[in-house]
């Protein structure tokens, strides 16, 4: 029986039973964004391809622990991945690489899958830098610190120099709006 029709949640309850082929097929959708995510946080190509085997031997070890009420499979998948290169960048102590909206546009795409993408499954720097371009300063400002330098909540808020709820306040208003211009193009 083929596997690749079935929806992430299907593959994370396979892999949770221990099935290897639902692994390699999420390995398959996913191991670009976690590449990409470990790229964006200034490690190297070794370092970002060690990121993504740590973040597939956790969601082989932990794939019995999603739970579909509390987020989607790409929801969960991606924040493994997420905290997995926060941990990595954080046993190295190395520096994060600040985003950079004006990127070249023959750099790497920003690659993350899901709907509002392009033909290749990739939203490219350009169109992302655009959207970025359209949040307020205090907002863009967020999304740098939380998703590209990759501090907790509680780290940046403190970095900004700003109360906890505002930063939560503004990383939800800025991830609305960027859906809704990413859609939009």
């Amino acid at each position: 029986m083929s596997l690749e029709g079935l929806s992430d949640e299907a593959l994370l309850a396979l892999v949770a039973r221990g099935d290897e082929e639902a692994l390699r097929l999420l390995f398959r959708r996913y191991a670009g964004a976690f590449l990409g995510l470990a790229r964006r946080m200034g490690l190297d190509r070794t370092a970002q391809e060690d990121v993504v085997q740590e973040a597939f031997v956790k969601v082989w070890r932990s794939a019995g622990q999603f739970d579909p009420r509390r987020a989607t499979a790409r929801a969960w998948l991606l924040a493994v991945g997420h905290h997995t290169a926060v941990d990595f960048l954080r046993r190295l102590e190395a520096r994060p690489k600040a985003l950079d909206p004006g990127a070249e546009e023959g750099q790497e795409a920003f690659d993350l899958p899901g709907p509002g993408l392009d033909e290749e499954g990739h939203l490219d720097r350009v169109r992302l830098g655009q959207a970025l371009a359209r949040l307020s300063p205090e907002e863009r400002e967020v999304i740098e610190v939380l998703f590209y330098q990759g501090f907790p909540h509680q780290e940046a808020a403190q970095r900004l120099g700003i109360p906890l709820g505002t930063l939560k306040t503004r990383a939800r208003r800025a991830l609305l709006r960027l859906k809704e211009v990413l859609r939009e193009a």
